[in-house]
């Protein structure tokens, strides 16, 4: 399998000045993952687990109060290895305009409210596309929509004049207008009802089942990572704790706070009460020793209390960061 992006002991961090006293928000603390191409990889968590932190530091945004603390995000394209930052800001921008493309949450933090969906699409495309007439771009606008099933007359609309999931569509189509090679989803199903969802998530998969190309996808629906997702990242007080291939994860959870995830589904037909994970998520400004999870974990070890665990691999294909594995 051929890696499309790759992040090395990764740490990016908030750094707050609350009343003269600085204050540090672990949001990612020393991830190592390797995303391949023509998969799915989700990333799943509660929230302010570090997600969508991660995904701004794989996409290079690292603007204050949050920083780069350590660590490397390797591109990898046309048989050539980028480090994103080794690069000056213009240089990083122009690499991910070439083959990656950022999904944000909500439509509305990329749809200017005040103009047509069709002007978004040009200034989208002349920023990227130079020597063509404004005619043009709408025109490869219209095909786009039509190829993936969106009916282009909505290039003539506002934004507030289309529902939710319509604008959610509308915002994929843009992110995928230049067939970029790699697509980051930050939790594009959120505040949608089950059925838009749908569509949301049909839209996604037929893109990258046309375009064989690959989506970190973001959210911590779990329902929506086992639909979406090939493989699959959980993440928990900024740290990855389990990674697994989708069927593997689901049918054989390792880390006690991955089973109370998936646990917590509803289940056609069971009737039982649903368990979570007892307790809240801990401060990222302020964790326990150890391992993060162990105050919530009715599980926990002594050495659990003191000692952090490694990810490793136990099995093939499936990571965990547990000292139950190592008892086992």
């Amino acid at each position: 399998m051929q890696t499309v992006i790759s992040t090395k002991e990764l740490k990016s961090y908030y750094v707050l000045d609350v009343f003269g006293r600085e204050k540090v928000v672990k949001a990612v603390d020393d991830i190592n993952i390797d995303v391949y191409e023509n998969e799915i990889y989700g990333i799943a968590g509660e929230s302010g687990c570090g997600k969508s932190t991660l995904l701004k530091a794989i996409f290079g945004i690292i603007d204050p109060p949050l920083r780069l603390i350590a660590g490397k995000v390797l591109y990898f394209h046309n048989e050539q290895v980028y480090d994103l930052y080794s690069l000056n800001s213009d240089s990083r921008r122009s690499l991910r305009w070439k083959f990656i493309s950022y999904v944000p949450q909500g439509s509305m933090n990329v749809l200017n409210p005040v103009v047509k969906i069709k002007e978004t699409f040009k200034d989208f495309l002349d920023s990227h596309l130079k020597g063509k007439t404004k005619n043009e771009y709408y025109e490869m606008a219209k095909e786009h929509l039509t190829n993936l099933g969106l009916p282009p007359k909505i290039l003539e609309a506002y934004p507030h004049q289309l529902s939710g999931g319509m604008r959610q569509r509308v915002t994929i189509a843009l992110a995928t207008l230049l067939n970029p090679k790699i697509i980051i989803a930050d939790e594009p199903t959120t505040a949608l009802d089950v059925v838009t969802q749908r569509g949301v998530i049909q839209l996604l998969r037929d893109i990258q089942s046309t375009l064989m190309n690959t989506i970190v996808l973001v959210t911590h629906d779990m329902g929506v990572q086992a639909t979406m997702s090939t493989r699959i990242a959980v993440m928990y007080a900024g740290k990855i704790i389990e990674e697994a291939p989708t069927t593997k994860l689901f049918q054989d959870p390792k880390h006690p706070y991955t089973r109370y995830l998936i646990h917590s589904l509803p289940k056609f037909g069971d009737k039982s009460k649903r368990s979570s994970a007892p307790g809240s998520p801990p401060s990222l400004a302020a964790l326990p020793p150890g391992c993060a999870f162990h105050p919530r974990c009715p599980y926990a070890l002594e050495k659990c209390k003191s000692e952090i665990p490694a990810l490793r691999s136990y099995e093939p294909d499936h990571k965990t960061a547990c000292w139950l594995m190592e008892e086992r």
